[in-house]
């Protein structure tokens, strides 16, 4: 193996280690706190299998979205990478990867709750500034995004609210027979 492939690697594994560390319980905690699922192997395994499953299937888009979204402006969506551009691009995803993983682990051992995906966003974009100017960050895109991320817990609390609120009309209604609680609690 070549050296790249080696540092790329340890890069990687640092990367998924920081996340883990960070994000890891946000998945878990639900399954250990309700006591559904006891701090065993079972809990280990489906935080293994689910986190595995997730990052492999479902992460390509996301992916993608920040590599030939953000960087590009508006009317270039994906930065136009020449041989000459490959090292910019190259010196970007490693200093966004190198940033992100010193920030999550430094957020994680003084107990800073922070979100990863802000993080590398902020790091990409960082890196697209020094890299190839501001005026290569795609803003309406970034805006899109951000907006995702308020719009997407104030939705989540809508529903949990409306799925509480049923549960609890189904659950605790006298006229309704123990089995039947039962089922809807389930």
């Amino acid at each position: 193996m070549s050296a790249m492939v080696i540092c790329v690697f340890i890069l990687a594994f640092c990367i998924a280690y920081s996340i883990g560390a960070n994000d890891a319980a946000n998945a878990l905690a639900t399954s250990y706190g309700s006591g559904a699922l006891k701090p065993t192997i079972y809990l280990l395994m489906l935080g293994c299998v689910c986190e595995f499953v997730g990052a492999y299937f479902c992460s390509g888009r996301v992916a993608g979205t920040l590599v030939n979204s953000v960087i590009g402006n508006a009317t270039n969506t994906a930065l136009e990478v020449t041989n000459g551009d490959a090292l910019i691009v190259e010196g970007m995803m490693l200093s966004t990867s190198i940033a992100s993983f010193a920030f999550i682990i430094v957020s994680v051992v003084f107990a800073m709750p922070i979100s990863g995906t802000h993080t590398v966003i902020g790091g990409l974009i960082g890196a697209g500034i020094v890299g190839v100017g501001a005026d290569q960050v795609n803003w309406p895109k970034l805006g899109t995004i951000v907006l995702s991320w308020v719009i997407s817990p104030m939705l989540s609390c809508a529903i949990s609210f409306c799925l509480i609120m049923v549960v609890c009309g189904l659950t605790l209604n006298k006229n309704i027979s123990a089995n039947w609680k039962l089922i809807w609690l389930q």
